[in-house]
């Protein structure tokens, strides 16, 4: 008698379902896992760009000069502000507005460089001047959409946006110095040096 070692069709449909199973779980986990990849990736690049953004503002606002003339007076507007630096051992106006049409924001030197300094998709720019006359402080808030395309915008891609919110303590409010820098403001001035 004969030995037959073949396959009958019961074991290959067996198999097959069994392969597509395997194939098929495998395959949701990977696509999970790489999605979940490419998100987390699309959102670190949102904060990295509001976080270049900030910081961008943040060194400014830490060279902010005290008003000596009243055009030196600082402009706060809710997507635009407007303060006195020292730039190349000069007293300049910087200006960082935002434009929502094209979701841009640009900073300007008064007699100098504008540049546009966010790489990415700006959806929100605010600026606002909290607080009382001695103890006046600023809020600012970067909202980062890298997506372009609204239209065609998946649900988990609208959670990619990122906020960023900081609040200043910039020195062109002489209301708010504390008396101490107050005398060396004055010192500074008298003996020569920058506000």
């Amino acid at each position: 008698m004969k030995k037959k070692y073949g396959f009958t069709l019961v074991e290959i449909i067996i198999v097959g379902m069994v392969v597509s199973m395997v194939s098929g779980v495998t395959y949701k986990l990977m696509s999970g896992t790489f999605s979940q990849y490419f998100k987390s990736q699309s959102k670190l690049t949102n904060l990295r760009a509001a976080s270049i953004i900030l910081e961008r503002i943040k060194a400014d606002v830490r060279l902010a000069l005290i008003p000596v003339k009243p055009e030196e007076n600082p402009v706060i507007e809710e997507s635009k502000i407007a303060f006195c630096i020292t730039d190349e051992g000069q007293r300049r106006m910087v200006t960082y507005t935002f434009d929502p049409a094209n979701g841009m924001i640009t900073r300007d030197i008064s007699g100098g460089l504008k540049r546009v300094i966010s790489l990415v998709q700006v959806g929100g720019f605010k600026i606002k001047e909290l607080g009382e006359d001695d103890s006046k402080l600023l809020s600012v808030s970067i909202m980062v959409d890298n997506e372009k395309d609204q239209e065609q915008r998946s649900d988990s891609s609208i959670n990619n946006q990122v906020e960023l919110k900081a609040v200043l303590y910039p020195r062109f409010f002489t209301e708010s110095l504390s008396s101490e820098e107050k005398f060396w403001n004055l010192a500074r001035s008298s003996a020569g040096g920058v506000l």
